[in-house]
């Protein structure tokens, strides 16, 4: 039988062990209290968990963004109606910047929790336009809008991907935190929190490799190699409000997330935990899919990474991107993602993130648009 009861650990709880052992503080809901929320992304696993807990602290508003309405009203429905907060959820883009100057005049969201992002490696590496227009154009319109309506703080979600980034998700999230800190609103606390894979999260790998098991198998796994840092939701949420501490400046916030682990070692536990290792449930090696690594990191040697003793965080000291080679760049993403020029757009990505390689399918995806328009 599956070890998951709402009142025992979970299994991702139980899997992650040590590493999701996170101390819930008090303070986390004084940051909070009395402040209106913006969380993007709402309706994802990490925004809904934010908005969730951000109900037990009592704010005085929150602004629920997300573009997908299926998502959206599955958060108003999981609230618990006992708690009486504010909530406003608004179907919308974050690439819709109309939109947003209406919600910051309005509303005026001291907090931004950004948490909306195009996130599947392999489903960007095919789309790339979609990756750069939501990462990137999407992050920066948000960024405006808080620095113009006067926000006290801006989180971002980022990404284990971000490092020496080998696909269009990792690069476009990677110059998503070169925007942030690129930004010249002194009055703005910016702070990227680099996490890893968030166990039971949609559309991450615990909940495709259960589903495979209770078919009978096979669970298929990409690489033996193949290692991630592992972490549960809720340790994921209790680090994005922990960053609001202003014990912590600006700049990329590293967790100590402990070792990184096979995502082999989680099929076999997922397997024994399911009670399914008498059933003979075979594992199979897939092989990397476009835009993967074996290995995930959560800083690179290019990094001037300050670790501080028995503390959640390390730091990570900001690159200030100079502003006329920003605007440069944006103008340049703005123009691809609407003339849907993709090398354009990678030309640009490159050009801020010269660590990033584009991979074969996208380089496919240049000659394909090439021979398209060699035969008009």
């Amino acid at each position: 039988m599956m070890h998951n009861t709402q009142d025992g650990k979970s299994i991702w709880t139980e899997f992650a062990g040590n590493s999701c052992c996170v101390p819930s503080s008090p303070s986390l809901k004084e940051y909070i209290s009395g402040k209106t929320l913006l969380i993007t992304g709402a309706g994802g696993s990490i925004g809904s968990a934010l908005a969730r807990f951000a109900t037990t602290c009592y704010p005085d508003a929150l602004i629920l963004l997300d573009s997908n309405e299926h998502s959206l009203h599955a958060l108003e429905q999981s609230f618990d109606i006992s708690r009486k907060v504010a909530h406003i959820p608004i179907l919308g883009s974050i690439c819709d910047s109309i939109l947003l100057s209406e919600l910051f005049a309005l509303y005026r969201p001291q907090i931004i929790l950004h948490a909306a992002a195009c996130k599947h490696v392999p489903l960007m590496e095919l789309n790339p336009l979609a990756a750069a227009s939501t990462n990137v154009l999407g992050t920066y319109a948000v960024l405006q809008a808080a620095s113009e309506f006067g926000a006290a703080q801006f989180i971002m979600v980022s990404t284990d991907k971000a490092v020496l980034p080998a696909s269009i998700m990792g690069a476009t999230k990677r110059l998503a935190e070169l925007l942030l800190f690129a930004h010249p609103d002194k009055a703005l606390q910016r702070k990227a929190v680099r996490l890893g894979n968030v166990l039971g999260s949609s559309g991450s790998v615990g909940p495709i490799f259960l589903k495979q098991i209770m078919e009978g198998g096979p669970v298929t796994v990409t690489h033996p190699n193949a290692r991630r840092f592992f972490l549960t939701l809720d340790h994921a949420v209790t680090l994005l409000m922990t960053a609001l501490s202003p014990e912590y400046e600006a700049g990329i916030l590293i967790p100590d997330l402990g070792p990184s682990r096979t995502v082999e070692e989680l099929a076999r536990y997922l397997i024994a935990a399911t009670a399914r290792e008498q059933q003979g449930i075979e594992i199979i090696f897939t092989g990397l899919r476009p835009g993967d690594k074996v290995e995930e990191l959560l800083s690179s040697s290019y990094e001037s990474v300050l670790a501080q003793d028995n503390d959640l965080f390390s730091t990570v000291q900001p690159e200030r991107m100079a502003v006329r080679t920003l605007h440069g760049i944006m103008e340049q993403i703005t123009l691809s993602v609407r003339q849907r020029d993709l090398r354009l757009l990678l030309e640009s990505i490159c050009k801020a993130v010269p660590e990033y390689r584009p991979g074969h399918v996208l380089q496919q995806l240049i000659e394909n648009k090439r021979q398209i328009e060699l035969r008009k």
